[in-house]
């Protein structure tokens, strides 16, 4: 008798159980997903950032170096001195230099055109009137050539203050290049330093190098300054100043280089708008038990890369720039102002 009473306690209390497991299986199986979200510091989770900027639209650098870039798959970002377009112009020591036309430049396709200003001027030494000439005209006439907006300037002689990067502000540039040459870490986008490339051998191959796995360890961004692309570097100094001229050979190996590296390569303006985007844009997030919704608010158009990670095992994502399947912690590419769908997969 008392074995009977205790093998239906046994019983009962297994089924009890049972019913308690099964029902933290089923809540376990719709619960709300935990999710931590971050847009990462660089685009599809590079080590780091690159920007290939060019001076004085010289015409070489559509004829030699264009076809090289785009054969790497690298863009850049092309400094415009409006009033030099389609001219031999006359630099220092009577060189004399072909500048690219409206057609060549417009056939630059989705490569950055950037103000270098109307008259190459060295603008901390210009009065207001004619300081904002040389940025809000140059900016309109590039913007009614090209049909795209110009959101970058390189400051003439790599020279600016705290007026005219005011003046840029008020004047819709979202970023300018300057020198200094360093690697650019949380940077004023208004004076964003890069390096230049004087000749084949300064910098050498190897220093790029090595200076590229600095900025991937640092996580930072190399911003490159260009001016001339040419066989014969001699043609372009008389010997008192380096030629800021690199052979077409040069170039080539440095954009293999570049194409070879865990870092993202992208012109100047689209770099400093996905640093805008991070700083500032909002991350909605509407959870559910079988679906998350992201939307991405932000004030401009540049993909961001996301950082997700997920308590479901298995989801199906809709609405990204890599939509597919994934489980644990993945990367995603989106566009801001756009909604994401992230399924939970309850099977496979």
């Amino acid at each position: 008798m008392g074995g009977a009473s205790i093998h239906r306690i046994q019983v009962k209390t297994l089924k009890w159980m049972i019913f308690i497991l099964s029902l933290i299986f089923i809540l376990l199986f719709f619960s709300y997903p935990h999710a931590d979200i971050e847009v990462t510091e660089w685009y599809n989770n590079a080590g780091g950032a690159l920007s290939i900027t060019f001076d004085d639209c010289d015409e070489n650098q559509y004829l030699i170096a264009y076809p090289i870039m785009r054969k790497y798959g690298i863009r850049g970002s092309f400094g415009v001195v409006t009033s030099w377009v389609g001219k031999t112009v006359e630099q220092p020591e009577n060189i004399f230099i072909k500048r690219m036309s409206w057609d060549e430049i417009r056939d630059l396709g989705d490569n950055e055109i950037s103000s270098h200003s109307c008259n190459h001027k060295l603008l901390t030494e210009l009065n207001e009137k004619d300081l904002l000439f040389e940025i809000q005209e140059s900016k309109k006439i590039i913007e009614k050539e090209t049909g795209k907006r110009c959101i970058t300037m390189h400051y003439p002689f790599s020279r600016t203050d705290e007026n005219i990067k005011n003046i840029l502000k008020q004047s819709g540039y979202l970023c300018a290049r300057t020198l200094e040459s360093e690697i650019n870490r949380d940077p004023d986008l208004y004076e964003v330093s890069s390096y230049a490339v004087f000749d084949d051998d300064h910098p050498s191959l190897a220093e790029l190098n090595e200076l590229l796995d600095l900025c991937i360890k640092e996580r930072g961004w190399i911003v490159l300054m260009y001016h001339h692309i040419d066989e014969n570097p001699q043609k372009y100094t008389t010997g008192t100043y380096l030629p800021l001229c690199v052979t077409p050979e040069t170039f080539e190996e440095q954009m293999k280089l570049f194409s070879s590296k865990d870092i993202w390569i992208a012109p100047v303006g689209e770099v400093a708008i996905y640093l805008r985007e991070k700083r500032e844009c909002e991350i909605e997030i509407e959870k559910s038990f079988t679906k998350i919704k992201l939307f991405i608010k932000s004030d401009y158009n540049v993909p961001l890369t996301l950082k997700i990670n997920l308590s479901w095992r298995r989801v199906r994502v809709e609405g990204s720039l890599n939509d597919g399947e994934y489980s644990g912690s993945f990367y995603l590419n989106v566009l801001p102002n756009r909604e994401i769908v992230i399924y939970r997969e309850f099977f496979g």
